[in-house]
């Protein structure tokens, strides 16, 4: 789901050409099923233009590659701001801005540069295009079945809403009132 988001999102910006998106071998990307893997390449990325690829057997050093982006996320975002949020909207506030800054401020030690300033060297192209929309993916896990109609292609360990507790396409947690309660869950009370 959070590729085809971000496949349709580069296309808003007019780039046409072909996308791809490394990977590692983990059961979202298709694993180690032959099936699973040729059904998203050929099905789903195919059509849009783009290619998943993933690290190739053998070759664990790359998966360093692919890990970076989430390591920097947790140093530089998640740990030092994580007690400063008051909601989930100052949350996804937060969130824009460090998004904006790593791709725009903050050069990155394999490029020497900014991820915005070689997309530049391509393309011109807004700023805009570094600011890729804050999502809580659990919260689009009803469209999984749609979008991938093959039964297991579309498991998801974290859904707080299983499948068979809700209808085909809508669970009540995902109302604004819900992300909101869910944002803050409560905290337990220290007896003194």
């Amino acid at each position: 789901m959070f590729m085809l988001m971000i496949i349709y999102f580069l296309r808003s910006f007019g780039i046409e050409h072909k996308i791809s998106l490394q990977t590692d071998n983990g059961e979202e990307f298709g694993g180690k099923s032959v099936p699973k893997l040729e059904y998203l390449k050929k099905k789903v990325f195919a059509p849009l233009k783009a290619e998943l690829l993933p690290i190739s057997r053998g070759k664990k050093q790359y998966q360093a590659f692919v890990e970076r982006s989430p390591q920097t996320d947790d140093n530089e975002f998640y740990i030092p701001q994580i007690e400063r949020f008051e909601d989930l909207e100052e949350f996804y506030y937060r969130a824009l801005r460090w998004q904006f800054m790593y791709n725009t401020k903050r050069p990155h030690s394999t490029l020497s540069m900014t991820p915005f300033q070689k997309l530049s060297m391509e393309r011109k192209i807004s700023n805009l295009v570094a600011i890729f929309p804050v999502v809580q993916l659990e919260k689009l896990t009803d469209l999984y079945p749609i979008l991938f109609p093959l039964p297991g292609y579309y498991v998801s360990t974290n859904d707080p809403c299983p499948l068979w507790q809700k209808g085909p396409i809508f669970c009540p947690d995902m109302s604004l009132r819900g992300l909101r309660q869910s944002a803050r869950p409560e905290l337990p009370t220290s007896s003194a």
